[in-house]
């Protein structure tokens, strides 16, 4: 038996071995296990936009025409679209509505639309697909910061209370509808969105100056949304007065300046304050 012990450790291995890579062969089965789970966290995040943004391409689809309240948005994002520095043309000038508008939203949506309704008028196709192809970039930008703020609802609560935001979201109709609809409500919605995934990440200035910005620029009542933000971080010492003063003051003399000059471009005269007051509460 002695002499069939060297062939026999030759066969099946040296025991002292094996015990010695031991923790190779376990770090090569945890990567391996990271890796699939990495995968079909992957596999799932992808569902979860595939899910909600089909949902609100159907609505698109199904509904694509204009409603009221939309209609200066949608069409100021045509005259830049078609007009573009024409601003003789531009609709508001003839229709400039019961109170004035940003064109913020309109020239931000219209810039990333534009290679899209190039290849349309290249094809000599009707107006109702630029209209489509407005509303679906609209519909991209808010999914995009909504998709930020479910990830960072999943790192803060977990992969359930994710799983769930999702289901809630595609079960009910309105946020999928009017996340396409060119409405002040949903262009600040998307600030509103990175500011509070912002506020979960931990960057609580951030959070403050997208607050400030969708305040400034698209509705004013988002105070109400800024205001006990940043009394909770004041109260619970995340951030200092003079920080917040120091950190939002910048942006939002910017927001208010972008929005004067864009006004005055567009020949628009109006007072700031009545833009503020009434226009961003509308």
């Amino acid at each position: 038996m002695a002499s069939k012990s060297p062939q026999f450790l030759r066969s099946y291995g040296n025991p002292k071995k094996i015990h010695r890579d031991a923790p190779f062969f376990v770090s090569i089965i945890t990567d391996i296990e990271f890796i699939t789970a990495s995968a079909v966290a992957a596999v799932v995040v992808a569902g979860y936009d595939l899910l909600l943004g089909s949902i609100a391409a159907f609505y698109v689809f199904a509904i694509p025409y204009t409603k009221v309240e939309e209609s200066f948005n949608i069409q100021a994002m045509h005259d830049i679209l078609y007009h573009r520095h024409r601003l003789e043309n531009y609709d508001h000038l003839e229709f400039p509505g019961v109170v004035p508008r940003t064109f913020i939203g309109a020239l931000i949506v219209s810039i990333l639309g534009l290679p899209i309704v190039v290849v349309i008028n290249l094809l000599q196709l009707s107006k109702i697909y630029a209209l489509i192809a407005v509303r679906l970039v609209l519909g991209c930008v808010v999914l995009s910061t909504l998709r930020f703020f479910r990830i960072q609802v999943r790192h803060k609560f977990g992969h359930q209370v994710e799983a769930f935001f999702v289901i809630l979201t595609a079960l009910q109709f309105h946020m999928l509808f009017y996340c396409t609809r060119a409405l002040p409500n949903i262009l600040a919605l998307a600030v509103v969105n990175m500011g509070y995934a912002y506020w979960f990440r931990g960057n609580f200035y951030t959070a403050l100056n997208c607050l400030v910005f969708a305040t400034a620029v698209f509705r004013c009542d988002m105070l109400l949304l800024l205001c006990p933000l940043a009394l909770e971080l004041l109260l619970t010492k995340s951030i200092s007065l003079w920080g917040a003063i120091k950190y939002c003051i910048g942006p939002a003399l910017l927001s208010i300046g972008w929005s004067i000059l864009l006004f005055t471009f567009m020949l628009i005269t109006c007072n700031y304050l009545e833009l503020f007051m009434s226009a961003n509460l509308v």
